[in-house]
């Protein structure tokens, strides 16, 4: 009769650990779900912002965005920057030109759907969203301001910077936030001591 009662045991724990794991996995997709969500809505956003008819408009606005704001910053922080003609800025004396890609307008939009769609109250994603829009706007101001001066010293180290670390930085901002506004952290340390 023990080695019955044995395998009952051993049965009901595989049911149980079954059960588990479903469970993780759905709370994996109810947590996740959002995140992918974003992911399609920012590639379709993309898609559509791209298109012939409305693309020049679009790539017009966000340049002209950029620019403004980052004379502004360039202003307020006593840097010497100008703007003579569009899409050009100059940052005490080195001049670059304003593609849309320089603009983060990807970074805004998907921070936008990010933060709109996360599983949490209305008021943390109107607070978070705030968080990454402020965090993108500042980091992207900065970045002019830090390849114009990188730019007069040596052209290499700018076209590195400029195709490499400022994509990475971006990337990596957004995650760092992403996780602390939504607990990203907590569940992987809650995660830890569990094992």
């Amino acid at each position: 009769m023990s080695k019955r009662q044995d395998l009952k045991k051993e049965e009901k724990a595989k049911i149980i650990k079954k059960q588990e794991k479903k469970a993780a996995q759905k709370k994996f997709l109810k947590d996740f779900i959002p995140l992918i969500v974003a992911v399609v809505l920012w590639v379709i956003t993309l898609s559509l912002l791209h298109l012939p008819s409305i693309k020049n408009e679009v790539q017009y606005f966000f340049t002209n965005f950029t620019i403004n704001s980052t004379l502004l910053v360039g202003k307020l922080l006593f840097i010497p920057i100008q703007s003579h003609n569009f899409p050009n800025i100059t940052v005490d004396g080195f001049t670059m030109k304003v593609v849309m890609e320089c603009t983060a307008y990807n970074f805004y939009i998907f921070v936008i759907f990010l933060s709109l769609l996360s599983p949490v109250r209305f008021k943390q994603r109107i607070i978070t969203l705030i968080i990454f829009l402020g965090a993108v706007f500042i980091v992207n101001n900065l970045r002019f301001i830090v390849l114009g001066y990188i730019g007069q010293h040596s052209a290499s180290v700018f076209h590195f910077l400029h195709d490499y670390l400022w994509n990475i930085l971006f990337g990596l901002m957004v995650f760092i936030i992403w996780a602390w506004r939504y607990g990203g952290f907590e569940s992987v340390k809650n995660e830890m001591k569990d094992n």
